[in-house]
């Protein structure tokens, strides 16, 4: 592999190997950070955590907007936003620091991450000076709430179906027609972000569009799984007129706009599957400590120490894609300013880059937020179905999860649709690689040394040669109509997802000794247990691949491949497991 700082362009970590000395991790967050993090723990405290169970019913939607004012006077909505309009002009990964907290917020989170990140983020990124100066100021402080109407009855996935029009009248204005569905923060919001084609164009535009503006209609509150106490409403556009000056970006440029927005979405939803995650565990370790069974506490038994070690491990291992991820973004935002490239230009092309890498973050942190949920329920027992259980509330609200910033399909086929166009553009010069390979599939291969990180950065290394070889085989195959083979392709984007949740875990731990940091028992046993799941997921995940060809000389060669590169160093994962249990039994969640 090819040593660089840090990878520099989306799908770059497939080909290089990462060094560390400028690689973030979360112990490295500011005092200042931390302070605002703090902040927001004594809000949810205060405004949410005491009266939960007010807070979770539809009647409790009426109190969103004085919360959020509450929020805007603490800054707390204006993080992203340059000092000019009232922000704080901080960095992605501190953002994302304080996303991880505010997660357990329950459905006042789904509210605050609308006014942000899908609200005021498309508002500072693409709007006009006028637009900027008109609202920007309003929103940040919280009295002035939005909404973000792209979802249709039916266009949900393939948003630029959708049938909402936008006509010119004499005047050079715009009339909005048409109705949106499951739109968050519909009930509570002053103006909204539409999507709609104008006229008979291809693509949709977006328009800025005030409440007070005449014709929108807002629809009965939705009844849902979870979330019960954040507003979710139709939207139906009735004639309504909209100044020209509201146009947000280019006219036929929506999508583009979109897409943008939901990749900073994709990327806090990762980040607040952390602050989930971390909570259920915390439940799940402080219920199992008190309760006995047998004689003793349920927190002695090897199965319940099995079901916190794989917790934690996991909520490690996406804390380290997260954080990674929000660190490349700082630093290609800041190599696009200096080349010349204003904030918002440098933002939404740093965001767009690592486009793969979002949907990676989203589905991975999603479904491993889903299997830690449900193992509290389990390790609650009987009292985990009861209502009265903190996490029967998050079982039902973290469902939505796989579903919303793009179902989990969809971000997998997002991850190969980029992935491919990358490659077929020599954006990542993959099929180079995958011919040495190919190459050198008859030579032997060294066995594993007996240092730990060594071995697990072997095993990375390994794992991006199969990885390589696979893609090659299957892009060979199909070109570009690879992503219209579904099911192999989504089994691409899984082996992609466990190489970037892999090799992120293991460089936080190289980071971690480096800052003399490293907890050599508690963190090698989080990357050995990581690296058995991966290399589990990763051996089903080709069995699938196998089994998806008919051509017996692609079998033939993906086997041999997977013969030569699918080794893991050997270690007694039962153990390992059992120390990290014993570490969070005794040091708590953090």
């Amino acid at each position: 592999m090819n040593e660089i700082l840090t990878p520099k362009r989306g799908g770059d970590f497939l080909l290089n190997d990462v060094k560390t000395e400028e690689y973030y991790i979360p112990e490295l967050i500011s005092e200042e950070t931390k302070m605002m993090k703090d902040a927001g723990e004594s809000f949810l405290d205060n405004e949410i955590e005491s009266r939960l169970e007010f807070m979770e019913t539809r009647e409790a939607i009426t109190e969103t907007p004085k919360l959020l004012e509450k929020c805007g006077e603490y800054g707390f909505l204006g993080l992203e936003v340059s000092e000019a309009y009232g922000g704080l002009d901080l960095s992605f990964k501190d953002v994302l620091h304080f996303t991880v907290t505010m997660s357990r917020g329950y459905s006042f989170t789904g509210a605050l991450g609308v006014q942000t990140s899908i609200g005021i983020a498309p508002i500072f990124l693409y709007g006009t000076s006028y637009l900027k100066e008109k609202y920007l100021t309003e929103m940040i402080s919280g009295k002035l709430l939005s909404a973000f109407a792209l979802t249709e009855p039916n266009a949900g996935s393939d948003a630029n179906a959708g049938k909402t029009k936008a006509t010119i009248d004499s005047d050079g204005n715009y009339v909005i027609n048409g109705q949106k569905a499951w739109i968050s923060n519909a009930g509570i919001a002053d103006l909204f972000i539409v999507f709609a084609k104008v006229e008979d164009d291809k693509n949709l535009s977006a328009f800025v569009v005030e409440k007070d503006f005449g014709g929108i209609t807002i629809g009965p509150e939705e009844h849902k799984m979870g979330f019960s106490g954040w507003s979710t409403c139709q939207v139906f556009f009735e004639n309504v007129k909209v100044p020209k000056e509201q146009l947000l970006g280019v006219r036929n440029k929506g999508l583009k706009i979109a897409l943008n927005t939901l990749n900073t979405g994709r990327i806090k939803l990762g980040a607040s599957c952390i602050g989930v995650g971390k909570k259920a565990l915390f439940h799940a370790v402080d219920y199992a400590k008190q309760r006995e069974q047998f004689g003793k506490s349920i927190s002695s038994f090897g199965a319940i120490q099995d079901k916190i070690a794989r917790m934690q491990a996991y909520i490690f291992a996406n804390e380290s894609a997260v954080f990674r991820l929000g660190n490349a973004i700082d630093e290609l935002r800041e190599e696009f300013q200096q080349e010349g490239k204003d904030f918002s230009e440098a933002k939404i092309n740093s965001l767009k880059e690592f486009s793969i890498e979002s949907a990676i973050v989203k589905v991975y942190g999603s479904e491993i937020q889903d299997y830690i949920v449900d193992q509290a329920v389990q390790i609650y027992g009987g009292m985990g179905f009861s209502a009265e259980s903190p996490v029967e509330k998050l079982y039902r609200a973290v469902r939505i999860s796989r579903i919303y910033e793009g179902t989990n399909e969809i971000n997998r086929l997002v991850i190969i649709k980029e992935f491919v166009k990358k490659g077929m553009k020599g954006e990542l010069d993959i099929f180079s690689r995958f011919t040495k390979i190919a190459e050198e599939l008859e030579e032997d291969i060294a066995d594993f040394n007996n240092d730990a990180i060594d071995q697990y950065q072997e095993f990375v290394n390994r794992l991006k040669s199969i990885a390589v070889f696979i893609s090659g085989v299957c892009l060979q195959k199909f070109m570009t109509q690879l992503e219209e083979e579904q099911e192999i392709a989504m089994h691409i984007s899984d082996l992609l997802i466990q190489l970037y949740v892999l090799e992120s875990t293991l460089s936080r731990i190289k980071k971690l000794k480096e800052l003399h940091k490293l907890n050599e028992e508690y963190h090698y046993a989080i990357l050995k247990t990581i690296g058995f799941d991966v290399f589990t997921k990763v051996s089903n995940t080709i069995n699938e691949l196998i089994v998806s060809f008919d051509s017996e000389k692609d079998v033939i060669t993906i086997i041999k491949a997977w013969d030569k590169y699918m080794k893991l160093p050997h270690a007694n994962v039962k153990e390992e497991r059992r120390k990290i249990a014993n570490y969070i039994l005794t040091n708590g969640v953090n």
